[in-house]
């Protein structure tokens, strides 16, 4: 099954709708997670797990040991060969830069952790080269977090996925922003699935003319839900059941 990049303006909640699909499908099939979001620290406890012990950056010895390790990028640079066979598949993820139950596995790519830490490029290369490198079987999917807006897209991680999911909320930012990740995903020949969240019936139907007279498409809609709202306020996990049938319009979407 695909690889999909889920993305959006901050506080979308994309991240949270990324959860909610990730349980979703992990009552059926095996769901890798990739956190490539350098800031946002909540995903592991949306799904009900630990966060990993290590980063993929930390497990390949930090960005300062990565970053030599790309070495001067011409383009004959190849990233193929930056990362082990570890990191090639699901099952041979390592156990510290990894976190799982049942179906579901969590991996981050790294995380900002110190002021002057310098250019986040070495963490987009190793998402990037991750994302693109890693086989899954045909019963499997991998579902990608991104930070806020469209860096990543100009980091090239849509290159190693197959569909985008760009999360809007309720907000004339939003609608913009989706503007340009349609351009982006044609531009990269990427299918583009769009939901709208945090609605109620009347930001709905504006969301709708807003969007569909920019003939794009809305795939599915999440309604605001005081439910999240404070799930997250708590730090609980998330539950599907309210939206087992939103989730179910966007999956039909993505495989359409």
């Amino acid at each position: 099954m695909p690889k999909i990049l889920f993305c959006g303006k901050g506080g979308s909640g994309k991240s949270t709708l990324l959860a909610l699909l990730a349980l979703y499908l992990s009552e059926q099939h095996d769901v890798l997670v990739v956190d490539a979001d350098e800031s946002n620290p909540g995903l592991a406890r949306m799904m009900g797990l630990d966060a990993p012990r290590q980063t993929l950056m930390e497990n390949l010895g930090g960005k300062t040991a990565f970053r030599r390790s790309m070495g001067k990028k011409t383009a004959a640079f190849e990233e193929k060969n930056l990362l082990g066979s570890a990191l090639r598949s699901i099952a041979a993820l390592p156990a510290s830069a990894s976190s799982s139950r049942d179906k579901l596995t969590l991996v981050s790519v790294g995380k900002i952790e110190h002021a002057h830490e310098g250019c986040a490029c070495p963490m987009g290369v190793l998402a990037r080269t991750f994302i693109g490198g890693i086989s899954i079987q045909p019963d499997q999917w991998v579902l990608i977090d991104t930070e806020a807006g469209v860096e990543h897209f100009g980091r090239g991680v849509l290159e190693g996925v197959d569909a985008v999911v760009a999360v809007a909320d309720p907000s004339f930012d939003a609608v913009m922003l989706i503007g340009k990740i349609k351009a982006m995903a044609d531009e990269g020949g990427k299918r583009l699935c769009i939901v709208l969240n945090k609605t109620d019936g009347d930001t709905e139907s504006l969301m709708r003319t807003l969007l569909e007279g920019r003939e794009i498409r809305i795939a599915a809609v999440l309604p605001q839900s005081r439910e999240v709202t404070a799930m997250n306020l708590r730090a609980l996990p998330l539950g599907v059941d309210p939206f087992r049938e939103n989730l179910q319009a966007l999956l039909e979407a993505i495989k359409s």
